[in-house]
Order: C-alpha cells, then structure tokens, then sequence
C-alpha cells in the first residue's frame, strides 16, 4: 500500500516503499505492510510474514504452504474394528470437491512391509472422490446428486498373495453423508462435513488397514 509521506520539508505522494542508505555501504528498502490481511492461521507453519502493523509473526497453518484451499494430514487406523472420524483442519467457506486417502507411505512401498506384506482380503490402499456435480453444495444426506462422488478403490485380493489386487469404482457414490463410512469399498471413506472425514476400518470386509498410517488430501471449492 502507498503512503504520502513527508521528509525533510518536502512531499511525496503515493509512496510504496523506500531505499535507505546502509551503514558501510548498500541500501537496505523498506515497503509498506499495512494492507496486509494474512493472520498466523493463513501462514504454514513455521514460515514467517509481516502483519499490518508490521510485526514479524509466524504462521500456524499445519495445512501446508501451497493453497488455501488445500488440506492434507496423516492419520492412523488404530486396531478397531468399524467406523472412525477425523477432523480435517479446513477453515474457509467452501465445500469439498476432491478427496484424496491412501497408505502414507505409497500402497505399492516394499519397504512398509506392514502393508505391502499383508495378505488380508479387501484392505483398501487407495479410495479416490471427487463430487460428481461440482458447482453444487453438498448437503450431507443420504440421497441428492449433490451429494454424489465418481469414486475409485483399490484393495487387496487374495489371501495368500500379498500384491494381489483388483479396483472398483462408481459414478454416483453417496461420498457427502450423514452416514458413517461404511464396509463397502466405495464407502469406506465419506464426508461427514466439511470438517469431519470418516473412515471404516477392516478386519474382515472392505476397509482401512488396522494399524496403519494412511494419508489424506482434500481439495475444496475455494
């Protein structure tokens, strides 16, 4: 923001920064900040800005540097078997309109052996969304397009070999619910809210790994 300043008995208009001698040579430029409008929870954490009145504060954002309408976390399944739910650190106005969960270290890593050995039929390692109608809101029932995802699972499929494994997918899965997930493979992932993800946790029917770390990335309407 430009500033009308005066120095040394004259004016200058319009000012958006200046350029003042250093000490032992060079010059060192000072901008305006007071249109600043970041706050601490815009920043990634630890990265620094310069608020309005020209504080330097650091960010507190854990969804990351990239953009605002982004999140992304890592959660683990624990050994329960059932429905689960995480809240996801979104704090805008928009609505979801991609999801994105899957083993935190890649589903196909030889080296997480936890997963990559695992020989239990129907564990999901990847279940993909994103809202089948895009400029609509979702409302969170249980029926309506505006609450429909295309969605995609991969999982395991034998129960002897280990990187055996098949996919499934739908065009209008009921991914923006009031309803938990569920142990099905294109529901073992919904949104609750904006804020609420919820997983289904297998042990004997499709669903999330016991025990594992899986990773999240959603992206919202703005």
């Amino acid at each position: 923001m430009a500033q009308n300043i005066t120095l040394m008995g004259a004016s200058y208009s319009a000012v958006p920064s200046v350029n003042l001698p250093k000490t032992g040579g060079g010059t060192a430029s000072f901008t305006d900040v007071t249109d600043t409008t970041a706050t601490a929870s815009d920043v990634a954490s630890g990265k620094y800005f310069y608020t309005a009145s020209g504080v330097r504060t650091q960010g507190t954002s854990s969804g990351g540097g990239g953009a605002s309408n982004i999140v992304e976390g890592t959660f683990t399944t624990g050994s329960s078997a059932g429905a689960h739910s995480i809240s996801l650190p979104y704090t805008g106005s928009g609505y979801p309109i991609a999801c994105m969960v899957f083993i935190a270290t890649g589903a196909y890593d030889s080296s997480n052996t936890t997963w990559y050995n695992s020989v239990q039929r129907y564990a999901v390692g990847q279940w993909t969304m994103h809202k089948a109608v895009q400029d609509t809101a979702p409302t969170y029932s249980t029926s309506g397009t505006a609450n429909q995802g295309v969605t995609t699972a991969i999982y395991k499929n034998s129960t002897s070999s280990s990187t055996s494994y098949t996919r499934t997918s739908g065009m209008n899965t009921n991914a923006f619910s009031s309803s938990n997930a569920s142990n099905a493979a294109l529901t073992c992932v919904r949104l609750k809210s904006g804020n609420v993800l919820s997983y289904y946790v297998n042990t004997s029917s499709y669903g999330l790994l016991p025990n594992m770390e899986y990773k999240y990335i959603v992206i919202y309407s703005e």
